[in-house]
């Protein structure tokens, strides 16, 4: 009697109907061998035929829980994608901002020999608007800061990159 009372109980969990949190406990109580209360039993007798009743009816609500639960499946890997594709989009953006500030860092470290190429195309009096980190970095003389960002800028980059590759194989090797 008490395994089919378990399973009643189950099913009706399952089911998502009566009281979730006074059904779980009185699975509890059966699974562990222990008695049920009067009221516990009353309960119980008026819970199991309202939702179990004939037969027939437990191919259906076999197949209403299937159905609940391929439903749920479905909800939760589509969190999933969204949540990995967020994290993408994330992971891509950080990496797209320290890209375009590196290239804007190199691009004002390399005006002594990018200038010579632009003079034919910029006027000499807007040349300076071309680069404008070196102009604020001039006007508070501190032009070789610029080229230290730049080298210091570079040098990250591997270092990035290495430790991206490390997480990279780990995670294949723990998904195998």
């Amino acid at each position: 009697m008490s395994d089919d009372l378990i399973g009643a109980i189950q099913q009706i969990l399952l089911l998502g109907k009566g009281d979730r949190g006074r059904l779980e406990y009185l699975l509890d109580l059966l699974q562990k061998g222990r008695p049920l209360t009067d009221s516990d039993q009353n309960y119980l007798q008026m819970m199991v035929p309202l939702y179990l009743s004939p037969k027939d009816s437990y191919q259906q609500n076999t197949e209403l829980v299937i159905g609940r639960l391929s439903d749920e499946i479905k909800e939760l890997h589509q969190k999933i994608q969204q949540m990995q594709r967020k994290g993408f989009e994330k992971y891509v953006g950080r990496k797209a901002v320290l890209f375009f500030f590196t290239v804007f860092v190199g691009w004002n470290a390399c005006q002594t020999y990018l200038q010579p190429m632009l003079s034919g195309f910029v006027s000499d009096s807007l040349i300076s608007y071309v680069f404008p980190l070196n102009l604020v970095a001039n006007y508070f003389n501190y032009g070789m800061v610029v080229w230290l960002g730049f080298l210091v800028l570079l040098s990250s980059w591997p270092f990035i990159g290495s430790i991206h590759l490390a997480k990279f194989i780990m995670s294949r090797k723990i998904s195998k």
